[in-house]
């Protein structure tokens, strides 16, 4: 077992230069804290609505009572217990919708994530497929009557003439993964490596792993 594991870490390391083992250099936009769990940079949460009545101070200051119109053609809770577009078993009860503008991105969940950040990794899909086309971007939800304003980028190499067509959206916790993973990795971590083995080596096995957990959920705008 204990070399298993040894080849697998090494792996991590050797498949590629932007590898996501190590979210220091993969995703230079952010910092970590002491537990080594990745803190967004300042900037990815840009702005915030709070229904319900509460002000909000945010970068871009918006009356609390009113949807911007960048988001007005989704459906949000109004009191933070009712009224959410949709429901996963990896979230609960949320809405998650793509500004008129593209590069930004709007989640609100029912229960607060109090164990983890959140992640969002843009992708352009076509079809059935889809690849990832920037960094992940990672905030703390902790109201259910907050709407989270999220900038994504299309930063990754190769890919920066892509749209922004969906995203994965996912805990930045560690769970196990089977074969041939067969190891906890940081959801975000796991994703990213199995779309880059899949890229350079057109080996899809980490991505069935990585599907096969479920704790993920993949939108397609």
């Amino acid at each position: 077992m204990k070399m298993v594991t040894l080849i697998m870490l090494m792996s991590l390391t050797l498949v590629s230069c932007d590898t996501a083992r190590d979210r220091r250099t993969a995703y230079s936009t952010g910092t970590y804290d002491t537990t080594g769990s990745y803190i967004a940079n300042p900037t990815t949460t840009t702005g915030t609505v709070t229904v319900g009545g509460t002000d909000s101070t945010t970068d871009d200051s918006t009356d609390d009572s009113t949807i911007p119109d960048e988001i007005a053609h989704c459906t949000w809770s109004a009191d933070g217990v009712s009224g959410f577009a949709e429901s996963h078993t990896h979230l609960g009860e949320y809405t998650f919708c793509q500004s008129t503008n593209k590069k930004d991105v709007w989640i609100q969940v029912k229960t607060p994530i109090t164990d983890s950040q959140v992640c969002i990794i843009p992708t352009h899909n076509s079809g059935s497929s889809s690849v990832y086309i920037g960094e992940p971007r990672c905030l703390m939800i902790s109201d259910s009557k907050t709407i989270y304003k999220v900038t994504l980028y299309t930063n990754r190499t190769g890919y920066t003439n892509f749209s922004i067509t969906g995203a994965m959206v996912m805990k930045d916790k560690a769970y196990f993964y089977p074969s041939p993973f067969y190891q906890y990795v940081l959801s975000p971590d796991a994703y990213i490596y199995c779309s880059q083995f899949l890229d350079q080596y057109k080996d899809s096995s980490y991505c069935t792993a990585f599907k096969s957990v479920g704790q993920y959920i993949s939108k397609v705008f």
